[in-house]
């Protein structure tokens, strides 16, 4: 049997939410699929970094086209006409307009059919017709949540029973993270206790209410709010928040963070706020958890999957609500001290093999 695996996504140095969960589920599927079954990544570019090595049943296939977009339309396209593998698995949310009978892709989330305001047009016009690509040619469909899975039957009348929901795992190296060394609080600006919000800045993330409820928070409690992403869609509307609020320079944007220095400024922060309007999974809050780090999320859509009872939940659309919850903890020791006990413990019931170990007997699936 050949399997054949999109790898593009996964091969960046930078990699955000769902190129993270491209990364991870190539690399534990290397331990998880039989040395007797061959596989094959197709990239636009030569693989970076540990993507590129590979087990002996393994091989990359480099398939060159000039122009930055539609590789996977056209280049994969002509690639699967000539030479089809048995099996074709895309970890990124899309399907070629010529692909095998056998394939299947992740659907992350169905967040620009529900707030499509949060979205360019083109971008929403590109999700709207990948999405019915998708649910036309993939035999089944992989999804990080039952939430999600939900979304797909209500939005597409997708068959539940063709869905597989396989949740999202967290990095070994979030657990029992070391608190940030004063060079590194130095390095980010941070001087005092801060929150701490992770992910792209953008109107789906919810980030202007967030801002909100941080100027009404930090009327009762001194401390910083560290922004840890870079700026997406609608993110105008956060930056005007900010610029006006009485606590400006309190405020900190540093853009991407690298990934050695993550764990540690979330085991140094106070509480994570992730209040997003939607969200397919929410891998953030999970790697909060793992770091000893307590959540403060939004009460709908898929992260009460993710948090448990471990979380603190508040309505998106209400500032003065997220601002009592993240209250909640910062006034309350035995309370916070109760939730990162919940979180570690809830953090280690998911990891990326178990994703992988999910993914594999969907392919299998596909195969028989």
């Amino acid at each position: 049997m050949l399997i054949g695996i999109e790898a593009s996504h996964a091969n960046k140095k930078q990699r955000t939410g769902v190129e993270e969960y491209c990364w991870q589920i190539i690399q534990n599927l290397k331990k998880e699929i039989p040395s007797d079954v061959r596989v094959v990544l197709y990239s636009q570019e030569p693989l970076i970094g540990d993507l590129s090595v590979l087990p002996p049943n393994w091989s990359v296939k480099v398939l060159k086209w000039p122009f930055k977009k539609c590789w996977s339309q056209f280049r994969l396209s002509w690639e699967f006409l000539c030479r089809p593998p048995d099996v074709f698995f895309a970890p990124g949310q899309l399907v070629p307009l010529v692909c095998p009978k056998n394939t299947t892709t992740t659907i992350h989330d169905s967040g620009f059919m529900v707030f499509p305001e949060t979205y360019g047009f083109l971008s929403r016009l590109y999700l709207k017709w990948m999405n019915r690509l998708i649910i036309k040619k993939a035999k089944l469909i992989l999804t990080p949540s039952e939430f999600s899975q939900n979304e797909l039957v209500r939005l597409y009348n997708f068959p539940k029973e063709k869905i597989v929901v396989s949740p999202l795992g967290c990095q070994e190296r979030f657990f029992n993270a070391a608190p940030a060394s004063a060079e590194i609080l130095k390095k980010y600006g941070l001087s005092k206790p801060f929150i701490v919000s992770v992910g792209r800045i953008e109107e789906k993330k919810n980030f202007a209410n967030q801002i909100r409820a941080f100027n009404i928070l930090r009327k009762s409690f001194d401390c910083q709010y560290l922004l840890v992403g870079q700026p997406g869609r609608g993110y105008e509307k956060a930056k005007k928040e900010i610029d006006s609020s009485p606590f400006k320079s309190d405020i900190i944007e540093r853009g991407w963070v690298n990934h050695a220095e993550l764990p540690l400024l979330l085991r140094s922060a106070q509480l994570l706020l992730f209040v997003s309007r939607y969200e397919g999974f929410g891998i953030p809050v999970l790697e909060a958890m793992a770091s000893g780090c307590p959540v403060v999320a939004s009460r709908k859509n898929s992260l009460a999957e993710v948090g448990g009872g471990a979380a603190v939940y508040a309505e998106a659309e209400n500032p003065e609500e997220i601002a009592n919850a993240a209250l909640s903890l910062l006034k309350n020791p035995d309370l916070r001290q109760e939730k990162i006990r919940l979180g570690l413990e809830r953090a280690k019931t998911f990891s990326w093999q178990k994703t992988a170990s999910l993914t594999w007997q969907a392919l299998s699936r596909l195969s028989k």
